[in-house]
Order: C-alpha cells, then sequence, then structure tokens
C-alpha cells in the first residue's frame, strides 16, 4: 500500500492528477458534482464523488493502479 496519506485528498485533487496521467475527464455531464475519469480508448470509466475520506481514496488509488500506472506516478500526479 502507499507510503504516503490519501486521507486529505480532495476532488479537485484526483481530477488534476488523472489530467496529468492522460485521462479523460468529463465534469459537466448532467446534474451534480461528480466527474467521470475514462481511459483514452474509452473502455474503463471511474466515477469521483465530491466527499471523499480515506477509504474511498485508496479504492480511486488502488483502480488507478489496476490501469497500469504506478503507484509513484499517481503519488507525482497528486502533488
Amino acid at each position: 500500500m502507499p507510503s504516503e496519506s490519501l486521507a486529505d485528498i480532495k476532488q479537485a485533487d484526483w481530477i488534476r492528477a488523472c489530467t496529468k496521467l492522460g485521462l479523460r475527464v468529463e465534469k459537466n455531464r448532467g446534474k451534480g458534482s461528480h466527474a467521470l475519469v475514462k481511459q483514452p480508448d474509452g473502455e474503463a470509466r471511474l466515477t469521483i464523488q465530491s466527499d471523499l475520506h480515506k477509504i474511498i481514496n485508496q479504492k480511486y488509488f488502488k483502480k488507478l493502479i489496476q490501469w497500469g500506472f504506478t503507484e509513484e506516478r499517481i503519488f507525482e500526479a497528486l502533488r
């Protein structure tokens, strides 16, 4: 598991990180404050909600690892 903390990451941090990682982010789909993240090929999707806590952040982190990103690359994008 990651050596850095995932406790204080906000939706805007994830959106910025996903953009840096080359993923497509759509914030203006429908009503609400969720953001939709897609891989460039359009196959896999991830919905980032606005109210986050450590457990949800860990799930997002693990999903990005499943998509092939390394821990170091994800943390660098989150900085």
